[in-house]
């Protein structure tokens, strides 16, 4: 169900005073036809009046209400005094005996479309490497560790794929969508050297953008207690708990150390934080160790447990800095809910394409050269290693998800 928005500056006609005993009738116009004609619609100042009928007009929608017994219609005090749109909510139907046939509406909930992401990797191992540079490691099969070897430039290549793989699934970007965020029937880039479409979709970031973003309220740029009780106080309207839920909120190294200070002050402001020490009759006495550590917080009846993300201190990444010379990225959160449906579906997945025995999500190849462990398939010097994958992140309710970032002007 949703809101009906009212339009115009005034009623339609003059409204009828109501008495006593029955209510007085006045006429709106209406955005749309939303409104059946058997609701009780609530305004803005809890006021009610029945739908009793409506018509339609070029562009709009004309629909006439009863008002309740000793109510009188005001749009001063019905309509005007509501910020921005003007709206009402049809909350229930009545019907007298005999009625002809209830109305219904069929609704849908938000669709969001995501796409998969191709992402490739390759390294060029040359003759000489690979007679000398490689990496021993052990690892553990059943109970016993065998050793294996890797190539140097293959374990940098792997190791930067999984770098960059992780930057895509925060932050990649959609070419599947235009700039006000509907879908495209054909990506916005192709690949000069193929000429094929390049199809790529959202990061978790981009997803959730736009559902619950607050800019944090300190004066530095730095969030407050009170921003995480206003996010979790948003987040948990779009969720279908009523009691605890457990979410995640991911930070950089700045941000976490901001979480223990407004945790500690928090709790000595409210709280009666004692520490035990036990007394030693050692020389010099107990050695306590004094300070704590701060990463579950329960805000609103919520659990918030905070993640540090290595990433985000990243200063090549994200170069931006406060006014008091500290990474805006790095003083950033992002909550996530990562809790299960009633079905026990997870709300965040990856999803990898993938049929028969056929799985996209990490393809390794690799192409002899004339140096190489097998037979021969080019006349280079070098052996060729190739990685691929294709898959997406999802997230199901992006709405129960949120993000706190410091102000531009911080």
């Amino acid at each position: 169900q949703r809101a009906a928005e009212i339009i115009g500056t005034a009623p339609v006609g003059t409204p009828t005073a109501g008495s006593q005993s029955a209510g007085g009738f006045f006429s709106l116009k209406m955005k749309d036809n939303y409104l059946q004609p058997d609701m009780n619609a609530i305004f803005y100042n809890g006021k009610m009046a029945r739908v009793q009928g409506f018509r339609s007009a070029p562009g709009y929608y004309i629909y006439t209400f009863q008002t309740f017994p000793g109510d009188t219609f005001s749009w001063s005090t019905w309509v005007g005094a509501q910020p921005g749109a003007k709206t009402l909510f049809g909350g229930y139907t009545t019907h007298g005996e005999r009625s002809l046939k209830g109305f219904g509406r069929s609704h849908y909930p938000d669709q969001y479309i995501n796409h998969m992401t191709i992402q490739r990797k390759g390294a060029a191992i040359t003759g000489d490497a690979n007679a000398e540079r490689i990496l021993w490691y052990m690892i553990q099969k059943g109970d016993q560790m065998s050793k294996g070897w890797l190539y140097w430039i293959e374990m940098q290549a792997r190791a930067q794929f999984l770098l960059e793989d992780e930057f895509q699934k925060w932050w990649g970007k959609s070419t599947m969508k235009d700039s006000l965020g509907n879908l495209l029937t054909t990506p916005s880039m192709s690949d000069p050297e193929t000429g094929m479409p390049i199809t790529a979709g959202d990061g978790l970031i981009e997803q959730i953008k736009g559902a619950n973003d607050l800019e944090a309220s300190g004066s530095d740029g730095l969030a407050e207690w009170d921003d995480f009780s206003d996010l979790i106080r948003e987040v948990k309207k779009h969720t279908n708990d009523t009691g605890g839920r457990l979410f995640y909120i991911v930070t950089g190294a700045d941000g976490m150390e901001n979480v223990h200070n407004k945790a500690l002050s928090h709790g000595i402001t409210n709280y009666n934080l004692t520490q035990n020490i036990t007394q030693s009759n050692k020389p010099g006495g107990g050695t306590p160790s004094i300070g704590f550590n701060f990463q579950t917080l329960n805000i609103l009846g919520q659990t918030l447990v905070f993640v540090e993300n290595p990433m985000m201190d990243d200063a090549e990444k994200f170069p931006r800095r406060l006014s008091n010379g500290r990474l805006a990225m790095s003083n950033t959160y992002y909550l996530v809910d990562a809790s299960r449906n009633e079905t026990g579906r997870p709300n965040i997945e990856i999803r990898t394409r993938g049929r028969r025995g056929v799985n996209r999500n990490m393809v390794y190849y690799y192409l002899n050269g004339m140096t190489g462990d097998g037979k021969p398939m080019t006349a280079v010097d070098a052996k060729e290693f190739q990685m691929l994958k294709e898959n997406m992140f999802v997230i199901y309710n992006t709405k129960s998800c949120g993000i706190i970032s410091p102000p531009e002007t911080a």
